[in-house]
């Protein structure tokens, strides 16, 4: 007789929410983070610090693919608007590629889509030149 695995199932749901970054070199002074996942208080300071350390290099631009984005809270936002500002205070350049569902209701919700450009894919995100 075949019994299902509830502890497999109970295990599972109590994992903590996971985020995954790729990042990626797409040029010289040009990054793409590629972001799946859950972007809430216990996972945007690994965005974060990821976003933070690509910003503070001189004339870098950052494309942040968050099509794969679960979800995203006060934290997450938080973090997207701390990149922001960072980007604006070294001179770098931060895009958003197409943002899921999610992603774009909170930015909407907030205002934020008005301050953070999105792009419907990386090759639409418009080459700045450096510094």
């Amino acid at each position: 007789m075949n019994h299902p695995h509830p502890r497999k199932d109970t295990a599972h749901a109590h994992q903590p929410p996971a985020l995954h970054l790729d990042v990626r070199r797409t040029g010289t002074d040009r990054h793409l983070i590629t972001v799946q996942g859950t972007l809430d208080l216990h996972t945007a300071r690994q965005l974060a610090d990821t976003l933070q350390s690509l910003l503070r290099a001189d004339g870098h631009s950052v494309v942040l693919d968050l099509s794969g984005v679960t979800f995203l809270d006060s934290s997450g936002l938080t973090c997207l608007i701390a990149a922001y500002r960072t980007a604006r205070t070294t001179g770098a350049r931060l895009a958003l590629v197409a943002p899921s569902q999610p992603v774009r209701h909170m930015l909407s919700l907030t205002g934020v889509d008005q301050v953070l450009h999105s792009y419907p894919a990386p090759d639409a995100v418009p080459h700045w030149p450096a510094g």
